[in-house]
């Protein structure tokens, strides 16, 4: 292959890589940044409010309507919906992944309409609400107050009024939640006084639409030829209590007026009192953002932030802002430690690299590829649509290993060509590309070729592949188009000609030119004599390698200032002794006993065909055995600085009793050194929904530098919350967990199905049935915890209207239950103005009349005659029990359990406890599906990770066998990989092993994503390893070599090269083996995976397969005779001669 171009105009190639870099720069500088990429599908979601219903009435009259019409929408997925006895109403459509959210919008929008002449009219006058959100919470923003002017209506009110709408505007919000009520104009109706008039709630309610409404009189002088033209205005909907107090109510013919102060009260309240807030126990208002499918949540953080700090300065005096949760702390976090991780990373193979080539011009060409590779890589993925997440990243820092191997192979064989005498370092690289040119082309192609299949992989966990196979393909391909044009270039012009006898006589110019650098090189040597660094090998040595331990121990951070000044003075001691003489001639004289003794190992390998053959089945049968044992998951559990605190409390409780409960645990979370904010929310539970009996804590912990990994972790905290409340709390349940990892599924991090009941029955028979399934799921040894929020048993009272007595009182049955709803349910009866917004107008008796059952004796209803008759003659009340909320999904009765796998287990095995229970305690009709991630986990085959790998090596064979022209000669290859692959599952288990033993289980590291990629990462290394010695034999046997001897001969000649490029990779990935602090989960499953796989793979390959060529080769030639051809055997005569038979 013609290359010399390149070679002979370096300013060429020097523009190129110029030209790589610029890009990548410009795409670096547009990418956005994601914790993980866009995974969530889209969600639709369809709300509203039927006031003073209960749940069994809001799911028949507005939910399943609504439902019916729902279902089957094109990419719908499933459907969940929630009815509570709070009256509200709430459905979440679920579609296909990558489905146009705007599309999926619009046809539940159309749907809902279809569905309107079906929902009753308290419905349609508030409206049902359609929009596009995920459920998973980006932001939370509160407001709270350190002064005792403001309080919680007027702080939620000044949330609600100027700050909501400034973030509902930022691009890419899907929904901005408030935990507080509008304003609202409350008319607080007085039964007895009502009753002396002879008023029941509906005529003060015509009265309200009647009198505060908005009109259009018109204008006088419109085309009447005049001169002036006027405008009719109407005074419009009232704005203030004294407004609304002079409401006329009746007035007769005498001249008596009764106003609307006469039979209520009138106050500026709030629409719902049903929720409560403090931040710190200080009184706070809090807003929490959701966004839209596809939109980018860092950006929406960053946004909303942003306009948080231009809404300061417009803060009345005593209130504040506060962020008691933010997912981008966690995000910058550990994408900040994935950098420090790639800048160690380079430095640890810039090391490697140099104590191989021995000299700095050398280092210096493989150092200067990693970064025109890398950071190229960052305009493809601009153009593709990627982001800078946590797994494009990790793919970049396992690259780094790999594109240097590209600029390796260019170095050596120039070298080569040099210490065959070659006087010119451009001649030597244009002779060294125009052999090995095709051969980086060629293991370029099967690097890439093992990622590429991967990137089709459907689902969620496809995403994560695509992301992570195709960033690491485009990074190898720049790597290769710089070992094509640059790095031969800088080899041209940075290598200089091994020192040989019998020179010819040099030019003047020459003369003076190695005069002068004879001159530098004496008087470096005189610097470092003058420095001391020829220190004894084994002195740098012990350096070097304290050099290394303390950058995986993170001292090189400068945390600590004594360890980070013994870090650097250790890493300089080691650098300047790297640089000796005496360094490099023991390296040299360590490697030459092990070519000696590899050699011998390598023969007696190769010799015993049987035992390489048995020592591949065992790691095959190792491998699938440690495969099937190891627990899976998709993304490993994080620190995120995060936790969720639930408070249940029994049926019946008051919201003064909760709001008790509540403000204990919050004294209990605030004598916790690691909590920073703790956001108290009363009324609501991100697992149950609203009501009286729930609460919520969002806890945002201190930062991870204040605090102590071991004993202050998130799972520390989770532990430590459940601890105490079950010693403190005594009349309620507190549940204490994080959030998920992959945001846009769900509010929980563990697993969450639904049980279904198909038959119809009643409630009561399906929640004993849950609780024998609760009872049975708590006894396997998978499950830590699994919780329903669902009790059917809270108080209620059952309504029966004796319709006979009702009909002689010419009374209907909507007039007498129209009466409960405005004295007992809060009646939506009409709308005013003010700040710029509209606010709903609530009428109500006052809580005093309506504490118990005995107030019916005062609420009275006109009958025909004109007489006023207690409601208590036509109503019979019986105490009975029912759920406070009801839930479908997939329009069938469901209960929603939620919970997480026990510590050591993983969420595949926590699944298959579920199905193992449900198989045996679910009778016949009774169902169960999952929701949220945990149906993206269940819908992953457990043979998935076997498909992934099959497919990689099936097209790593397939190139091979089209390379070598034989479909048997590639089985050399094929069958080395499970050597890493069965290493890194046993590094895995050794970490494992230790974990368990200390105690520190939360660091058990799963089968899951971030192990799995570095499985596809290894295979394609691998598969390059067993290239290189395969490549090589074939070429020896080709020149006249043996089949034995070839495979020996290739073995050594590609000893060094794959050691250095393997030990690139183990060192450079250490840091990650033993990652701490924010994201260390999911490096150490990366780490462990990669170094374990590599370690044992390429010390297993490097004797096996030179005895597996061996059998291949010579079935092959068995099957077809090997063709000799005239070769240029330049280089090897010497080789040939001696190895000849």
């Amino acid at each position: 292959m013609k290359l010399d171009t390149f070679i002979n105009r370096p300013v060429l190639s020097t523009v190129i890589s110029i030209f790589i870099v610029l890009l990548g720069l410009i795409g670096l500088s547009s990418l956005p940044i994601t914790q993980y990429p866009d995974i969530a599908p889209p969600t639709i979601s369809v709300s509203t409010t039927y006031n003073g219903a209960n749940a069994q009435a809001v799911l028949n009259s507005v939910i399943a309507p609504l439902e019916e019409s729902i279902n089957g929408a094109e990419g719908m997925t499933y459907i969940e919906s929630t009815a509570t006895n709070t009256g509200s109403a709430t459905i979440n459509v679920h579609f296909e992944q990558g489905f146009d959210p705007d599309m999926a919008a619009v046809d539940v929008q159309n749907r809902v309409a279809k569905a309107q002449n079906l929902l009753p009219a308290e419905v349609t006058q508030v409206g049902v609400l359609t929009q596009k959100r995920q459920s998973s919470m980006l932001v939370g923003v509160a407001v709270y107050s350190d002064v005792p002017e403001y309080d919680n209506e007027f702080i939620d009110n000044y949330m609600k009024i100027n700050i909501i709408p400034v973030l509902q505007r930022v691009k890419g919000v899907g929904d901005v939640m408030s935990f507080g009520g509008d304003y609202s104009m409350r008319i607080w109706i007085k039964p007895e006084v009502m009753a002396q008039y002879g008023l029941t709630p509906n005529d003060v309610a015509a009265a309200l639409r009647d009198q505060n409404v908005e009109a259009a009189p018109g204008s006088f002088g419109a085309q009447g030829d005049q001169s002036f033209q006027y405008t009719m205005k109407y005074r419009g909907r009232y704005m203030t209590p004294e407004e609304f107090e002079n409401i006329v109510i009746k007035a007769t013919s005498t001249g008596d007026v009764l106003y609307l102060k006469d039979v209520a009260d009138v106050e500026l309240g709030k629409v719902t009192y049903d929720y409560a807030s403090s931040l710190n126990g200080k009184p706070s208002s809090m807003a929490i953002v959701f966004q839209t499918a596809g939109s980018n949540a860092t950006e929406i953080i960053n946004e909303c932030l942003a306009q948080v700090e231009v809404m300061k300065k417009d803060l009345p005096a005593g209130l504040h802002f506060a962020i008691p949760m933010n997912n981008n702390d966690f995000l910058y976090a550990s994408i900040h430690k994935v950098i420090d991780t790639l800048i160690e990373a380079f430095i640890l193979v810039f090391f490697v690299v140099y104590i191989f080539l021995q000299d700095f011009r050398s280092t210096l060409i493989p150092a200067i590829a990693i970064p025109v590779a890398l950071v190229g890589t960052f305009f493809v993925m601009k153009m593709i649509g990627f982001s800078i997440n946590l797994i494009t990243l990790s793919a970049l820092v396992l690259a780094i290993a790999i594109v240097v191997d590209d600029a390796i192979v260019v170095v050596e064989a120039v070298h080569a060509k040099l210490d065959a005498g070659y006087k010119s370092s451009r001649k030597a690289s244009i002779d060294a590309m125009s052999e090995i040119g095709s051969a980086i082309i060629s293991i370029t192609l099967v690097m890439m070729l093992v990622f590429i299949p991967v990137s089709f992989m459907p689902g969620t966990a496809g995403i994560f592949y695509q992301q992570f196979g195709l960033t690491m393909a485009i990074a190898i391909g720049f790597s290769a188009v710089n070992a094509l044009t640059l790095s031969p270039a800088l080899c041209a012009v940075f290598l200089k000609p091994h020192k040989t006898e019998g020179e010819d006589p040099k030019s003047l110019k020459q003369r003076l030119g190695e005069a002068y650098s004879a001159a530098g090189e004496a008087m470096v040597k005189k610097v470092k004599r003058s420095f001391g660094v020829n220190f004894p090998p084994i002195v740098t040595m012990a350096f070097l390698v304290a050099t290394i331990t303390f950058m995986v121990l993170g001292w090189f951070a400068f945390e600590d200032v004594v360890k980070g000044c013994l870090a650097l003075g250790c890493a300089i001691v080691a650098i300047l002794g790297m640089f000796g003489t005496r360094f490099h001639k023991a390296f040299e004289k360590l490697f030459g006993k092990v070519m000696s003794g590899y050699n011998k190992r390598v023969t007696f390998f190769t010799r015993h065909k049987i035992l390489s053959f048995s020592i591949v089945g065992a790691a095959i049968a190792i491998l699938v055995f440690l495969m099937n044992i190891t627990p899976t998951g998709l993304v490993p559990n994080e620190d995120t600085g995060t936790v969720f605190v639930m408070v249940d409390m029994p049926p019946g409780t008051s919201q003064e009793r909760t709001i008790e409960v509540m403000n204990e645990v919050d004294s209990m979370l605030g004598a916790m050194d690691a909590i920073e904010y703790r956001q108290q929310i009363v009324g609501y539970s991100f697992i149950a929904g609203a009501g009286p009996t729930y609460g919520t804590f969002i806890v945002k912990l201190k930062d991870w530098s204040k605090r102590d990994e071991a004993t202050e972790n998130s799972t520390a905290v989770v532990i430590d919350i459940f601890k105490q409340s079950a010693a403190r709390i005594k009349d309620g349940r507190v549940i204490a967990f994080q959030p998920p990892m992959i945001t846009g599924y769900s509010a929980t991090n563990g697993f969450e199905l639904r049980l279904q009941d198909k038959t119809g029955g009643t409630i009561e028979d399906f929640f004993a049935i849950t609780q024998n399934f609760l009872q049975k799921l708590a006894e396997q040894p998978e499950i830590q915890d699994a919780t329903t929020t669902f009790n059917p048993n809270f108080p209620q009272y059952k309504i029966d209207i004796d319709a006979a007595k009702a009909q002689q009182a010419g009374l209907s049955t909507s007039t007498i239950l129209s009466t409960l709803q405005g004295y007992y349910g809060s009646m939506y009866v009409s709308n005013f103005n003010r700040f710029g917004k509209i606010y709903r107008v609530m009428m109500q008796a006052p809580p005093e009349a309506r504490v118990s059952p005995e107030t019916l004796k005062s609420i009275k209803v006109r009958t025909t005659s004109g007489q006023m008759a207690s409601l208590e003659n036509f109503v019979t009340l019986t105490k009975v029990y029912g759920p406070d909320l009801l839930n479908r999904f997939n329009l069938f009765t469901s209960i929603s359990i939620t919970g997480n796998p026990a510590t050591g287990f993983s969420s595949s095995q926590a699944l298959a406890a579920i199905e193992r229970v449900a198989g045996e305690t679910l009778p016949q009709g009774y169902g169960y599906e999952y929701a949220g991630m945990t149906r993206e986990e269940g819908t992953q085959g457990s043979g998935q990770t076997a498909i992934i790998f099959g497919l990689c090596l099936l097209f790593v064979y397939l190139l091979l066998s089209a390379q070598y022209e034989s479909y048997v000669v590639p089985w050399a290859v094929i069958l080395s990989i499970p050597f890493g692959l069965m290493g890194s599952f046993i590094l895995l288990w050794i970490f494992n092993l230790v974990y368990l033993g200390t105690g520190d289980v939360v660091k058990i590291i799963t089968n899951n994503i971030y192990l799995q990629i570095a499985l596809i990462m290894l295979i394609g290394l691998l598969a390059k390893n067993a290239i290189l010695i395969v490549e090589f034999a074939l070429e020896r046997r080709r020149g006249g070599m043996s089949v034995f001897n070839a495979a020996v001969a290739g073995a050594e000649a590609r000893l060094r090269p794959i050691l250095m490029t393997s030990l690139a990779l183990i060192i450079g990935l250490l840091p990650m083996v033993f990652a701490s602090g924010v994201g260390a989960n999911g490096n150490r499953a990366l780490g462990v995976g990669s170094v374990g796989g590599m370690l044992i793979g390429m010390i297993l390959q490097i004797f096996i397969v030179p005895a597996m060529f061996v059998t291949f080769q010579f079935l092959q030639e068995k099957i077809s005779p090997l063709k000799w051809e005239d070769t240029d055997n330049s280089g090897i005569e010497s080789e040939i001669e001696q190895y000849s038979r």
